[in-house]
């Protein structure tokens, strides 16, 4: 049986070739003999993939794996506790390195060896995903509220330039939305009340 990552970079591949219905399934029964890519074999499935290849699909790097030092497994264990945070954050490797060329301009996360060094990103990375998780409250408290589209640009174009990237402002803005909302419940709690007088 297929798994769901290969089936994911199959229907990639197809969505990237801008292969209507009629022509993967033809592409699927030339290849492989089968009409849905969850009868292939784990041989036909690289038959497709190199199918695919040859109509012009390619296949990217995860962010995961785009750029990860060449020497990670002779890297301090904190290179791992790096790898997941930009899993979870979605960011590549270059990003990592960028930190490290931004804090101890050393170019690249395969060069650290201090401590110190992988500590500094672990802690730049909690950082961003502070703020990654700040934006999204943000996001879901503004529609709660109602505000889109230039409605919403409105209210927060009085804010300082980079506002979204600066955690005490993000922070201001979305204790100033919860105050705004819990206002809002009040008041309908009250109307609500009267209205059943």
């Amino acid at each position: 049986m297929i798994s769901r990552k290969l089936l994911a970079k199959i229907h990639i591949a197809r969505q990237q070739l801008s292969m209507q219905d009629d022509d993967y399934r033809a592409l699927l029964a030339r290849v492989a003999g089968v009409r849905s890519a969850t009868e292939l074999g784990p041989r036909q499935i690289g038959a497709v993939l190199r199918e695919f290849e040859r109509l012009g699909f390619q296949s990217a790097p995860s962010p995961k794996t785009k750029g990860k030092p060449h020497n990670f497994n002779q890297l301090r264990e904190e290179i791992t506790k790096i790898e997941a945070l930009l899993a979870d954050l979605g960011l590549p490797w270059s990003y990592a390195d960028s930190i490290a060329k931004r804090m101890f301009k050393i170019e690249r996360c395969s060069w650290l060896k201090s401590p110190q060094h992988f500590e500094g990103i672990i802690a730049a990375l909690h950082v961003e995903q502070k703020k990654q998780r700040l934006k999204a409250e943000l996001e879901q408290l503004l529609d709660e509220l109602g505000y889109h589209g230039a409605e919403r640009s409105t209210l927060l174009e009085g804010l300082p330039k980079g506002w979204n990237r600066k955690i005490p402002i993000m922070k201001a803005v979305i204790a100033a939305l919860y105050k705004e909302r819990n206002e809002k419940t009040m008041y309908a709690d009250i109307d609500k009340c009267e209205g059943d007088r």
